[in-house]
């Protein structure tokens, strides 16, 4: 009850706000620090990258509608979760590979990548993904790239909602 209250709140008060608890995006054993805007070979880092077991769930932060996102060499197999309360959550480095290995032959699709089919509504803590090392994180450490955009635009830091979030 208590997640549908903050998800509403941030709906109430205008759209486009993150909600003040969010859903945590990936289920199990996480480390992870407050890595957004660290240096990368493309530019500063615009995620927290939550590193876990591969094939963890991931899990929508909150209630909204899931597209997915396969055509990026970098992402590897990838999602957008569209909320309701107007924030864009990008999942990235899903999981494509069909062993605990990396064999990478799972390809980005549903029951590989994806929990869910392309264009789901889902709901607060639902499992929409699993967690890997696709794209330019391919044979490193299993972990999503977890990325928040208020309002559909520019990338804020999630660590402050990953420390409040409910698990």
């Amino acid at each position: 009850a208590a997640t549908g209250l903050a998800v509403g709140s941030a709906v109430a008060f205008g759209a486009n706000r993150v909600p003040e608890h969010i859903i945590f995006p990936v289920v199990g054993r996480v480390q992870y620090t407050d890595d957004f805007g660290a240096p990368r070979p493309g530019g500063p880092h615009q995620a927290n990258d939550l590193i876990a077991a591969k094939k963890a769930p991931a899990v929508a932060a909150e209630p909204g509608k899931v597209k997915y996102w396969t055509t990026s060499r970098a992402a590897g197999c990838m999602l957008y979760l569209y909320g309701d309360s107007g924030t864009n959550y990008y999942y990235i480095h899903l999981n494509n590979d069909l062993t605990m290995k990396d064999d990478n032959r799972g390809k980005c699709v549903k029951g590989t990548a994806y929990a869910v089919a392309n264009g789901a509504r889902v709901a607060a803590g639902q499992q929409i993904g699993y967690v890997g090392d696709s794209g330019d994180a391919d044979g490193a450490h299993a972990h999503l790239h977890f990325e928040v955009h208020p309002g559909g635009g520019k990338a804020v830091s999630p660590y402050p909602y990953l420390q409040k979030a409910y698990k």
